[in-house]
């Protein structure tokens, strides 16, 4: 492992180390804590809407989930109908490929550095992340991984970039996916072109308080305040520079 990737790992572990030391271990375990519930469900909702968008082929389509974490949306893909042996998942945290891998061994889990991936140019159907840029502060870094993404994308392919469009007001930890980001990052004009976004979850103070006390309250607030979904699913199409 070089010192660059090594880096990227001590500082992600670390950054989940204080997440989870001031959060709560539950804190997004939706059956201990009753205010992740909705925003996972809203999370699946934009995430499913973005997929029936770009007709993916459940039964041909080779995706690829960057930044995997332990799998949570490789495996909705699987409910989804998607096959086990067209799926693919790279993250930097070994601990988190070691579980992703335990739960489902038929899926090809890899721990590697999304800037320097291993994959032939247009080798995926589908390429996606999910809360990977929002904690990517070194622009140089996000673009690196940004032109791997759409260089392992075939022409004419999807990527879905399903992130958080508000800052943390007062961190420097978060960056925001503002839509001009992803414009920046994923060459839209030039190498991509952008199709749709949909909302995902509320911001999380108001996402989580009404999935804990107003739950059905959730989606008529998400419906009536659009400035309040924090998180979007932007969709991509690869086009020829």
């Amino acid at each position: 492992m070089d010192a660059s990737l090594k880096t990227s790992v001590v500082d992600t572990k670390q950054w989940y180390e204080q997440y989870y030391g001031a959060k709560g271990a539950a804190r997004n375990n939706i059956l201990r804590d009753a205010g992740a519930l909705f925003q996972l469900v809203a999370h699946d909702v934009a995430l499913i809407r973005a997929l029936r968008s770009v007709s993916a082929n459940q039964d041909s389509a080779v995706v690829l989930d960057v930044g995997c974490g332990d799998g949570g949306n490789i495996f909705l893909l699987l409910r989804l109908g998607f096959k086990p042996t067209n799926l693919f998942g790279i993250d930097i945290q070994e601990d988190r490929i070691a579980k992703a891998k335990s739960k489902n061994p038929l899926i090809a889990f890899q721990c590697a550095d999304a800037a320097r991936q291993d994959f032939p140019d247009n080798t995926f159907d589908l390429v996606m992340e999910s809360a990977l840029f929002i904690h990517l502060t070194d622009e140089i870094l996000a673009k690196q991984i940004a032109e791997e993404m759409v260089r392992v994308t075939k022409l004419g392919g999807s990527l879905l970039i399903a992130d958080w469009r508000y800052p943390k007001p007062g961190n420097p930890n978060y960056n925001a996916v503002s839509r001009r980001r992803i414009m920046h990052l994923f060459g839209v004009g030039t190498r991509t072109e952008a199709y749709k976004t949909f909302r995902g979850p509320l911001v999380p103070p108001a996402g989580r308080f009404l999935s804990k006390y107003f739950s059905w309250l959730y989606f008529l607030v998400h419906a009536l305040f659009p400035f309040l979904a924090g998180h979007t699913v932007t969709v991509l199409k690869k086009v020829a520079s």
